[in-house]
């Protein structure tokens, strides 16, 4: 331990000397950071800290750092500071009386003063910049290892695109991109930055479409990038899908969504047409969809993703013509959009090939509906056409060949039975079989087997029905409502067939 010292609190008491040279010459053209760190820096030379570190200096400062870093590294370019060691970092002030007096003048750093030229010509009288914002340029060169001229190059175009107030911060995000793109040389960033100002055409002209007149902002700047250099879309392509913003305030968020869809799609399918042809063909797969949901009046239901894929789906079985009848005849029973493909199903299940084709089989239909509805009113039952009774209709008019008349009356004999049309279906196969086609000769047919059978067993005359035209009316016969003979006719012709 030496014999003297200072007591401990004897620096906050003491002076730091500062030469006016230092004042005078270097102090003018610092930034008030690098003044700061400097002059800290020296009281730390009068009255050292053991435990000083830069972690620790930046905190007392109130700054970074890579802020204070920076700043010696300037103190070095000007020959005040001497940096003798990096783990840490470790400095020593040089004499401003020796560097000026006995070295002569203040050195020079010949490449840092040539590149604060050649900044300060880019901003003219305009803008004087000031010592830390050189110095943080300079950070570009040394640390991003950027070409001088291309950093200067990359300010020209900041400025000629953004105007000489454009801020430090702002030149630096590009910078960074540069660095990014490994540019190397001046004409490898005229390329890139020619890029940046397509990407500034286009992004003006999208904002004056949307009938907005203001500068774009960083983000939508990069929105654009992303169209224009990532998803390869033409100027022309982006404005040409501005036509999509019809639904509230358009703005760069939602554009950016139609052009992804489209891009996405583009992948999809590999198929690189332009915006326009794009969206037209698009319209054409939601125009007969938005047609289908109007015909079917579906509340909640809405075109996206999912039912444009369900309508894809339908028109892999039939043409848009054909799908809007299946919604049509869905519609007529309150049925959903799922159903339409039931139908559609349905109708390829039966060969239905064209609108003619459809046309008939849903006549067809409707008529054995038609048909349905009265033969449930002349049984007294209620209920709805279904498939399984029409398939009963088709074999008693198609396969059987009998007249709707026939098929009436004979149904009024079934009245209280406990499956009405089945056993109207049994009555008329007995028919079919002996070729009965008449009223007359099923009453003949009773009558004969009731006689046959020695009873008293007469045929109960069949109650008239609604109307069905004026050729299926048959003359009503009068006939004692006793014992039916019907129901022993069925029997025993159940016993014949082996109870078929």
């Amino acid at each position: 331990m030496p014999m003297f010292g200072f007591d401990d609190q004897y620096p906050m008491f003491d002076v730091t000397p500062v030469d006016n040279q230092f004042i005078l010459e270097y102090l003018p053209t610092a930034s008030g950071d690098a003044v700061r760190v400097y002059l800290y820096g020296l009281m730390q030379c009068y009255h050292p800290q053991t435990t000083m570190t830069i972690d620790q200096m930046a905190r007392e400062l109130h700054l970074s750092e890579d802020e204070i870093l920076m700043a010696y590294r300037h103190w070095e370019r000007k020959g005040l500071v001497r940096r003798i060691a990096d783990h840490p970092p470790v400095f020593r002030y040089v004499s401003v009386k020796q560097t000026t007096f006995m070295g002569g003048a203040a050195p020079v750093d010949e490449e840092y003063d040539a590149f604060a030229s050649a900044l300060y010509a880019v901003f003219g009288n305009d803008r004087r910049l000031h010592g830390k914002e050189i110095s943080q340029c300079y950070e570009w060169v040394e640390e991003l290892h950027l070409p001088a001229d291309v950093v200067i190059c990359l300010m020209q175009h900041m400025v000629a695109v953004h105007g000489k107030g454009v801020s430090i911060k702002t030149i630096e995000k590009r910078a960074l991109q540069l660095v990014e793109e490994k540019v190397a040389t001046v004409e490898d960033a005229q390329i890139i930055l020619q890029q940046d100002r397509t990407v500034r055409e286009a992004c003006k002209a999208v904002i004056k479409r949307m009938g907005k007149r203001r500068n774009p902002s960083e983000d939508e700047l990069e929105y654009c990038r992303k169209w224009l250099q990532d998803w390869h879309f033409s100027q022309q392509d982006v404005l040409d899908a501005c036509a999509e913003l019809i639904k509230g305030d358009p703005n760069f968020k939602y554009l950016n969504a139609i052009l992804e869809r489209l891009y996405t799609q583009r992948k999809a399918t590999g198929v690189n047409r332009r915006v326009e042809e794009a969206i037209a063909a698009e319209q054409g797969a939601i125009a007969p969809l938005k047609a289908l949901l109007n015909v079917m009046k579906l509340r909640g239901v809405t075109i996206n993703e999912g039912t444009i894929a369900v309508y894809e789906d339908m028109r892999a079985l039939y043409p848009d013509a054909i799908i809007l009848m299946a919604g049509q005849e869905c519609a007529r029973h309150g049925l959903a959009l799922d159903d339409v493909m039931t139908t559609l199903q349905n109708w390829k299940r039966n060969g239905l090939q064209s609108v003619d084709d459809v046309r008939a089989y849903m006549k067809r239909i409707n008529d054995q509906n038609d048909f349905l509805k009265t033969l449930y009113e002349i049984i007294g039952v209620e209920a709805k056409p279904n498939a399984a009774d029409r398939r009963l209709i088709q074999r008693w008019l198609e396969e059987w060949c009998f007249d709707m008349g026939f098929v009436a009356q004979c149904a009024a004999w079934c009245i209280g039975k406990d499956k009405p049309m089945g056993y109207l279906d049994k009555l008329l196969e007995i028919y079919h079989g002996k070729g009965i086609r008449t009223l007359e000769a099923a009453q003949q047919e009773r009558e004969t087997f009731a006689q046959s059978r020695g009873t008293n067993a007469v045929v109960r005359q069949p109650v008239r029905g609604p109307k069905i035209v004026g050729e299926q009316q048959y003359t009503q016969r009068e006939y004692t409502n006793t014992d039916d003979a019907i129901d022993a006719m069925m029997r025993k012709w159940q016993e014949e067939n082996g109870n078929a």
